[in-house]
């Protein structure tokens, strides 16, 4: 409007002919203008009548639509709909009767409909639920440290059974077990591993400063958790035989605990007599198959899958990182009951997650490199669940994580209370 009022003005200062010049000049524009909105309102129009058509393709073809008493077809609600040719987000309206694992069945047939890797269905809690096509991007948020957090009077299993981490697409919290399982991280380089390393380490700081929980590093790239090296204490390890030592270190720890709890209990409960013991391991598949010295690899390997096997129930947590999840390279990883696959080459989803995740929705390769605000997203899947959510971890300053640890260190190295 600017340009059409600079462009005005000297012709009416012409005289008559000038401000007829003007006139056509507005009209022009004009024209323009409403022949611009009429495209952007068709191509909207058009957007959303292929959505609706291919939807109700879809629902007929999968057998989501009921029948009226005039016997016409009655389709599920679409509503709400948001996006383009690459990503679609809408809410869907179910029929009485449908459950969220029909609409799951029917994925990947609106994929196709869709033209995108994968569908995935959410449940918004009201009866509704949300219709997510393509990868959705997600904003990332940085950790926010609650001071105020209580440490006395809490059920510490409840509190560490389900430990916020980040948010989902939907903008929920997100929340981990570190109780009775452990989780594996797998991730190309600069996927942002740490980024679900040390949101967990941080959201799990007020059980460790009440003694609750102990944390352990084996830092084989001697970078990532050396940021934090207060965290551990004396249990930290950079080099292949301290690694190896320490591991073994925790596996005797847990054999000694189970031997304690036998004939008293079935499993430790959080306490400062029986912390939980958090194992964070930075380049998992150095330890379990790239180890120079095939001895010490063999002994990583033994004490680490005994800890997998043995050290849920004593109280002992594996939380491992790797960039490639292959057999040969790690050939224990069904032993991690919850996994996070980052961004990730198609046909190592499924190994990470499980068979069928890819078609089930975790297109970890639609997330975004780096650059590109991809780091730090991942798809996970628990035991308990079987679908996976897409999730963006907190982001964690490195000045945070070295201020926390500096803070942490004499609590770290305090010596454990020995249970009688």
């Amino acid at each position: 409007m600017a340009l059409c009022v600079g462009l005005v003005r000297p012709l009416v200062q012409a005289g008559v002919y000038g401000a007829l010049g003007a006139a056509v000049l507005i009209v022009v524009t004009g024209a323009v203008c409403c022949l611009a909105v009429q495209h952007s309102l068709a191509a909207g129009w058009m957007f959303e009548h292929n959505v609706r058509r291919r939807f109700r393709a879809v629902c007929r073809e999968r057998r989501l639509t009921t029948r009226d008493d005039r016997d016409n077809v009655v389709y599920p609600g679409l509503s709400r709909l948001i996006g383009n040719g690459a990503v679609l987000n809408a809410r869907i309206r179910p029929l009485f009767g449908q459950s969220l694992a029909d609409w799951e069945r029917a994925a990947p047939a609106f994929a196709l409909a869709y033209a995108v890797a994968a569908v995935r269905f959410r449940d918004n809690g009201d009866g509704s639920l949300t219709l997510l096509a393509g990868y959705q991007p997600l904003e990332a948020r940085e950790f926010v440290m609650n001071e105020a957090e209580p440490v006395e009077g809490v059920d510490w299993r409840e509190r560490l059974a389900s430990v916020v981490v980040g948010t989902t697409e939907g903008g929920q919290p997100f929340a981990l077990p570190f109780l009775d399982s452990h989780i594996l991280i797998a991730g190309i380089t600069g996927a942002g591993k740490g980024s679900v390393v040390w949101s967990a380490a941080l959201a799990l700081l007020p059980a460790a400063k009440a003694g609750v929980v102990r944390f352990w590093g084996i830092d084989p790239k001697r970078l990532e958790l050396a940021m934090g090296r207060g965290f551990f204490g004396d249990r930290y390890a950079n080099t292949d035989e301290q690694a190896v030592q320490l591991l073994e270190r925790a596996a005797a720890e847990m054999l000694e605990r189970a031997e304690g709890l036998a004939g008293h209990a079935r499993r430790a409960e959080p306490s400062v007599l029986h912390p939980v013991n958090v194992l964070f391991i930075d380049e998992l598949g150095y330890l379990s198959a790239l180890m120079p010295d095939r001895k010490l690899r063999e002994r990583a390997e033994k004490a680490l899958s005994a800890i997998l096997v043995l050290g849920r129930a004593a109280g002992f947590v594996v939380i491992g990182a790797l960039q490639d999840p292959r057999k040969e390279v790690l050939n224990f990883r069904d032993l991690f009951p919850t996994a996070v696959a980052m961004r990730l080459r198609k046909p190592m989803v499924d190994l990470v997650l499980g068979a069928g995740m890819y078609e089930a929705g975790a297109v970890c390769d639609q997330i975004p490199p780096p650059k590109a605000g991809g780091a730090g997203v991942a798809f996970v899947v628990s035991e308990d669940s079987g679908i996976p959510v897409c999730v963006r971890f907190t982001w964690c300053p490195d000045d945070l994580i070295r201020k926390t640890a500096a803070e942490l260190e004499p609590l770290a190295m305090r010596p454990q209370i020995a249970a009688n």
